[in-house]
């Protein structure tokens, strides 16, 4: 079986690097899509040490700012190679502020940065069916249960504008219920033989450090058993 070009954003810590692990362990070329090329390196060897794979790539990705995001994708698109698996795990969560383009933060970078990443790779992604495995490439939108706090739906006026609550967690709420809209619409616009298309909750109960930035209370609500 030919070999796998995996893409894992935020492949430097937590679900993100333990993910790229498993996909080196079984033999797959790993992009670790990152912001710190420094923290990527440190994640690369240790999986390479895990692993022993050799098939480990670095690729600088900073989510909070579009004109960057656009930049990695055309890196990718330049060497033309075909995308099996995009896993969008990379995300921040309690965090106040805005992006480059002046978006709320956690919209910025969890929703708009991925979205902008994706659609600049589909053509690889769809050149990517079928994956060695004889199955469609995969594109994989971690997202979060999160995204049921958002009752109120997405108010497009507030996005741009800095993160407006103390917390920082209704915006977060907000960001993954894009999360999961882009995704359904995206599933709805490609058919399951060019491109299978998921969103997931990862659970509740992994010191992330999405899940370390999230204030106390909610924290332990965030933690306890359902």
């Amino acid at each position: 079986m030919d070999q796998f070009t995996s893409v894992v954003t935020g492949a430097n810590t937590g679900l993100g690097r333990a993910t790229a692990q498993a996909l080196a362990a079984r033999g797959d070329r790993v992009i670790f899509a990152c912001r710190s090329e420094a923290k990527a390196q440190e994640a690369m060897d240790q999986v390479a040490t895990a692993t022993g794979s050799d098939q480990l790539e670095y690729l600088a990705l900073d989510l909070a700012d579009l004109d960057q995001v656009r930049s990695a994708a055309g890196v990718l698109t330049q060497r033309g190679d075909p995308i099996h698996l995009l896993v969008a795990n990379a995300g921040v969560a309690g965090q106040r502020g805005e992006t480059a383009q002046g978006f709320e933060l956690a919209f910025g970078v969890n929703h708009l940065g991925h979205f902008l990443f994706v659609t600049e790779l589909l053509p690889l992604l769809l050149a990517g069916s079928p994956a060695p495995d004889g199955a469609p490439a995969r594109l994989v939108v971690v997202s979060s249960g999160s995204h049921f706090a958002a009752k109120k739906g997405i108010d497009f006026e507030s996005l741009r504008q800095p993160t407006e609550s103390l917390s920082g967690m209704p915006e977060y709420a907000v960001s993954k219920l894009a999360n999961v809209l882009f995704t359904q619409e995206l599933a709805r616009r490609t058919s399951h033989e060019e491109l299978f298309v998921v969103s997931l909750h990862p659970g509740n109960l992994i010191a992330t450090d999405v899940m370390r930035r999230i204030p106390g209370p909610i924290e332990r609500f965030e933690l306890s058993p359902s």
